[in-house]
């Protein structure tokens, strides 16, 4: 328990000085882009990092190996099909939005959906605000589930109650977060991917060493051929083929929700996206390897009454421990790499979104605006997390990140193939999100099937509507980048 307490004292020690450091770096910038996008200063390396990093998260350490314990190989096919979504939506939308940001403005997914359509300023500016309402809302729910996991883990391993894990750990993630923004998000992310990366090579080869691969799928058939050949895709989906669509949503998740496609209006000018797209491959090849630690957990101890403790199990029994103790560090601030994330983003909603899109102008004083905005939303997810029920969270978490996906797979990736209006923009997140609710609701579709089929109907009428108001041709001259719902500085 001292070394573990030892290895977090350092480990947050590294991540406040990187806070503190980048918190130099943005302090010239302009007001709110230094903050928000990290001065723009996001090169390849760091993209790759922080990209990757988010969207595997702690779930490739702890939910995923649980998966595959739980239901067999299904979910390693899963995880190689998770990776390549992410690089493909990267090289397909990275530059297309960074390029539409430079020349409409845009320091937010919010705000991007907004000067990106022509029509009436009022419009816009509605617009505007909703799209920060909906990420306010929904991802205050998520940040919920998010912190009750990473305080249950660090309670574990160092040895104190889970309040007091939380406490502690949020206090790291707002303090490092308030100094450097999203510069200081990605320069986390991309040490913690480093480790994940790490820990996921040292996993892979201590089961490989034991026992090869075909060896270990050829014992486990032997008395569990579903387990190995499934006939269903579950927890996927009932069909066979229903897995695939882990990779559309996996292609939209990165491309749509707010805390994953800020990323790439932070990227640097003069970056060549096909750089950080080969950056990023072979991270989430070695990133997919993890779950086959639910395969060997399985094959070593087929009775765990909790499938989530695989990977803590296996670390405890199979490693030395200051090895294990090693991992369960990054593991631990790999989780922190999904909630630094989502913190940012959901105070950007707060301090930036919902206040230009009423006042119709940025705030002089932006960076301390925004600092405070961190610190607000740290201490709101904590409240919600102590007091909110548990009741029904997944199912809203659900709601709230498959319901803003739905909402801006229009106006984010159609945008590239029509140049609709506000008007459609607007018209396409309603229908997409309502939809959602229904097929979630209503039709108790799963939580890969209800975003992607409300995204398709959302889609449909950005595509529909687009055509009748403006065809397939360019953004009308009248959208310029001085017609801007907020006013950068």
């Amino acid at each position: 328990m001292t070394l573990n307490w030892i290895l977090f004292i350092v480990a947050a020690v590294v991540l406040l000085g990187v806070g503190a450091w980048t918190k130099q770096r943005i302090k010239n910038e302009k007001t709110n882009e230094g903050f928000l996008l990290g001065a723009k200063k996001i090169g390849p390396l760091i993209g790759a990092g922080t990209i990757m990093a988010t969207g595997f998260s702690g779930w490739g350490f702890i939910g995923s190996p649980g998966t595959a314990y739980a239901f067999g190989t299904i979910e390693m096919f899963a995880n190689f099909l998770f990776a390549p979504a992410i690089v493909l939506g990267t090289l397909m939308f990275a530059g297309f939005m960074r390029k539409q940001a430079e020349q409409y403005g845009g320091l937010t997914v919010p705000e991007y959906l907004a000067v990106t359509h022509r029509g009436p300023e009022n419009m816009r500016r509605i617009v505007h605000f909703f799209a920060g309402l909906a990420t306010f809302v929904f991802l205050s729910v998520y940040i919920i589930g998010q912190i009750r996991a990473v305080g249950l883990v660090a309670s574990e391993w160092l040895g104190i109650s889970n309040t007091l894990a939380a406490l502690l750990l949020m206090a790291i993630v707002i303090a490092f977060t308030m100094q450097g923004g999203l510069l200081a998000v990605a320069i986390t992310d991309t040490i913690m991917c480093a480790g994940m990366l790490i820990a996921s090579i040292i996993v892979y080869f201590t089961v490989v060493q034991d026992i090869p691969l075909i060896e270990l799928l050829s014992s486990i058939g032997k008395f569990n051929s579903e387990f190995v050949n499934p006939t269903t895709s579950v927890p996927y989906g009932d069909g066979r083929f229903s897995v695939y669509l882990v990779f559309i949503y996996a292609l939209l998740f990165t491309t749509t929700l707010p805390y994953m496609s800020v990323r790439f209006l932070s990227i640097k000018k003069d970056l060549k996206v096909h750089t950080m797209a080969l950056i990023m491959a072979p991270m989430g090849i070695i990133l997919s390897l993890v779950p086959i630690v639910g395969i060997y957990m399985y094959y070593k101890n087929p009775g765990l009454a909790n499938p989530d403790t695989a990977m803590p199990v296996f670390l405890n029994t199979f490693l030395p421990p200051a090895l294990g103790g090693f991992i369960s560090l990054f593991i631990l601030f790999a989780m922190l790499s999904t909630i630094s994330s989502v913190l940012q983003a959901l105070a950007s909603a707060l301090s930036y979104d919902m206040f230009v899109s009423v006042a119709n102008r940025s705030s002089k004083r932006g960076d301390l605006f925004n600092r405070i905005g961190v610190l607000v939303i740290g201490v709101w997810g904590l409240f919600l997390t102590f007091l909110a029920p548990q009741g029904l969270l997944n199912q809203i978490a659900y709601i709230g990140t498959g319901g803003l996906i739905s909402s801006f797979v229009g106006p984010i990736i159609m945008r590239a193939f029509v140049k609709a209006d506000i008007y459609t923009c607007l018209a396409s997140m309603a229908i997409g999100f309502l939809c959602n609710v229904l097929f979630v609701f209503k039709l108790q579709m799963g939580w890969v099937e209800a975003p992607i089929l409300a995204g398709l109907a959302g889609t449909a009428v950005y595509l529909i509507m687009g055509y009748i108001t403006n065809g397939w041709s360019r953004v009308p001259k009248e959208l310029d980048a001085n017609d801007n719902v907020g006013i950068q500085q």
